[in-house]
């Protein structure tokens, strides 16, 4: 057995990220491996990503070449330098799991050393990389995130893949067919080194307002616009967007599709910052949107301060990356008013298109649980007070006999 430390008295030149060994000496294991987690911060998060990707990986490697057969690890992200549990958990896991895909045919046992704090994210997160059965698995699925990093475990970052390609000269044709061969993505690769620089953006904008831009450098510029949205979502601080649960992750619906609920009570849009509530919602929807998925929108007892106008809307469409809008497969509008379903239609008839045919309008949640089991959502209480008011009371299997 190896065992990691995170011991600064020793001295050892470490920096963040890479790892050292020594001897074990009187420790129950031949090595230690020391290594530094880095110090998170929200606007610094990618590269806090990929240094504790780099401790997870390097200690591993080290374990590897030096022939190791057992590693003991403890929880590299202290609480002390701010990493938020579960992202570190699951950067942790994903990065083991990969590696020993790869490069675990000498390593027989990895072990997780945790404390009382950490244990049940652990529990919980484990059977999502590492199931024991094939059941097991399957209702792990869901709730897999979409972002786990490359086939190393390593975070993905778009803005850092390289946008040239291997060979110049190359005629367009063949670098096609070696890339192929090799398993390449060209998405990325001109058929020159200097083909996909982006020239000067100031030109490209008044070309898209002469409306002279070609409809590929339309979603690009989109593109582009929607990462720089991305990355300022994961940098700012936005615990006082999700300290409304305005927006939230619940089960899957009869189809097996995400279920994604929005609480409109919950959004004081006159008291909060719409620009970081946009920010918010590409943060948290980022990763739901890359498989399909559907939104349940409570209307339940709004008001004139919880209504989201249609400029709003509007720019939410218009910024979002072009998966959400595939992806989405419905909108149940739950509890909907006369104002709100004329609203509605003006929206999706005037302002955006494709979208009127996946809204369906819900009055009761019996309606609702035609498509998603009552067991998979969440419900504010208030949502369910309501309409057992309105339209009486649900139940889960049978109602119960009158003789009781």
């Amino acid at each position: 057995m190896v065992h990691i430390l995170l011991d600064l008295s020793v001295r050892i030149c470490c920096r963040t990220g890479e790892a050292k060994l020594t001897k074990g000496f009187n420790l129950a294991a031949r090595f230690i491996i020391h290594t530094v987690g880095p110090k998170y911060k929200s606007r610094y998060r990618t590269a806090a990503e990929s240094s504790l990707y780099s401790c997870y990986r390097n200690v591993l490697q080290l374990a590897k070449e030096q022939s190791m057969s057992s590693v003991g690890f403890c929880v590299i992200n202290s609480a002390k330098r701010g990493y938020p549990l579960e992202d570190a958990t699951h950067i942790a896991l994903r990065t083991v799991r990969r590696f020993l895909e790869i490069h675990g045919e000498t390593i027989e046992k990895v072990v997780f050393a945790v404390s009382e704090l950490e244990e049940a994210t652990y529990q919980k997160l484990l059977p999502l990389y590492f199931p024991r059965s094939l059941k097991e698995e399957y209702r792990s699925l869901p709730y897999l995130p979409a972002d786990i990093g490359n086939a190393e475990g390593e975070p993905v970052v778009p803005e850092r893949q390289i946008r040239i390609c291997e060979k110049p000269g190359a005629p367009e044709d063949t670098q096609e067919e070696e890339a192929e061969g090799l398993g390449v993505d060209l998405s990325f690769i001109g058929s020159h080194a200097f083909a996909r620089m982006e020239g000067d953006i100031d030109k490209q904008r008044r070309l898209i307002l002469q409306g002279q831009l070609s409809e590929a450098a339309l979603q690009k510029q989109h593109q582009r616009n929607y990462n720089r949205w991305l990355c300022q979502a994961r940098s700012e601080d936005l615990s006082d967007i999700a300290s409304l649960k305005a927006l939230y992750q619940t089960g899957v619906d009869n189809c097996g599709r995400t279920v994604m609920v929005v609480v409109g009570r919950n959004i004081p849009v006159t008291l909060i910052d719409m620009d970081k509530a946009l920010l918010y919602f590409i943060h948290v929807m980022d990763h739901i949107a890359v498989k399909e998925y559907v939104l349940v929108y409570f209307h339940t007892l709004t008001s004139e301060y919880n209504h989201l106008d249609s400029d709003f809307l509007k720019k939410l469409y218009d910024v979002v990356d072009v998966k959400y809008k595939r992806n989405l497969k419905a909108v149940y509008f739950v509890h909907p008013t006369f104002r709100s379903k004329v609203s509605t239609w003006f929206f999706t008839t005037f302002s955006v298109s494709g979208l009127k045919d996946k809204i369906h309008h819900v009055d009761s949640l019996h309606q609702l649980f035609s498509a998603i089991s009552p067991e998979q959502i969440d419900f504010p209480p208030f949502v369910l007070e309501y309409d057992a008011r309105e339209n009486g009371p649900y139940y889960t299997s049978y109602p119960p006999s009158p003789d009781l």
